[in-house]
């Protein structure tokens, strides 16, 4: 709280002063809280192909830093803080094509009462920015003492709220933060890495359409194909030798005809080689419709 002036003609300036000094401070802090409120949504959901991430993440930055300061609010409490509820539904498969599709996702679930209470602290604080960017001096004559001391009065209070609301949303923050990193740290493990590059669940499933051993059986197919078939013995001599780590027994398999025939996405038929008087194995790739 500023004091009231003296009969120092100086006096009313060091009250403008002061105002301005404390008027900054609330801007500043504001800033300090948008910024992390981007940073916080624009990393809060993130879905798609793995290998697309990444510009699935630099897109989502982009577009956040766009927005204002109402629109981010309305997304932090319409979707990464949300009322509880006592039935759940399970999230649909957004994959759409079958193929693998990965979801980071943080959210925070709070009582219908508190959650409600923080969503009308937080329009209060729009409204507060809004007030302190664009009303202020419509509020406050600072060219006058008594305009001085209650804006001085306000911004305190100003400042106080705005900070709260900061150091709330820095623990958010650093609640996210933390979790992300031990995601990142189990996507170091072998565990996710056959989970991403071959398909393997940590449960031992596999999501065939997704899975190394069929990718390199289609790239065999499109090497070494004959009018639309390859020699089995042919593709899985390639794979031996360009992939060595891609085994039937991987994928709780006993040899690669029985990888055609768990995965589903191959037709297979065999073959009479005349000139070694003996029956081949040949596959080719289903049509997709057809493919299960």
């Amino acid at each position: 709280m500023i004091s009231l002036p003296s009969a120092n003609p100086d006096a009313l300036l060091d009250l403008q002063r002061t105002v301005q000094r404390k008027l900054g401070r609330c801007l500043l802090r504001l800033q300090q809280y948008e910024i992390l409120l981007k940073s916080l949504l624009a990393h809060r959901d993130i879905a798609g192909p793995p290998a697309r991430l990444q510009a699935i993440r630099d897109a989502q930055v982009t577009y956040i830093q766009k927005q204002t300061l109402g629109t981010l609010v309305g997304m932090l409490t319409g979707d990464y803080l949300t009322p509880s509820q006592d039935d759940h539904v399970a999230s649909e498969d957004e994959s759409g094509d079958g193929g693998l599709w990965v979801r980071f996702r943080s959210q925070i679930e709070l009582d219908p009462e508190r959650y409600g209470a923080i969503k009308a602290a937080l329009k209060e604080l729009v409204d507060l920015r809004n007030e302190l960017v664009h009303h202020f001096l419509q509020r406050f004559n600072i060219w006058e003492v008594d305009g001085c001391t209650a804006a001085d009065t306000h911004l305190d209070a100003s400042f106080e709220t705005i900070d709260g609301h900061f150091l709330t949303l820095r623990g958010w923050a650093q609640s996210m933060q933390e979790a992300w990193a031990h995601m990142a740290a189990f996507m170091v493990t072998p565990a996710y890495q056959d989970f991403v590059v071959n398909g393997i669940w940590p449960d031992g499933a596999v999501n065939w359409p997704t899975s190394g051993a069929v990718s390199y059986l289609r790239e065999a197919e499109s090497r070494f194909a004959v009018n639309g078939w390859v020699r089995l013995n042919a593709a899985t001599a390639w794979i031996r030798e360009q992939h060595p780590d891609q085994q039937p027994q991987r994928y709780g398999c006993g040899s690669w005809r029985q990888v055609i025939h768990e995965s589903r996405q191959f037709e297979i038929r065999k073959q009479v080689d005349m000139d070694r008087g003996c029956s081949e194995v040949w596959y080719r790739s289903r049509p997709v419709e057809t493919a299960i």
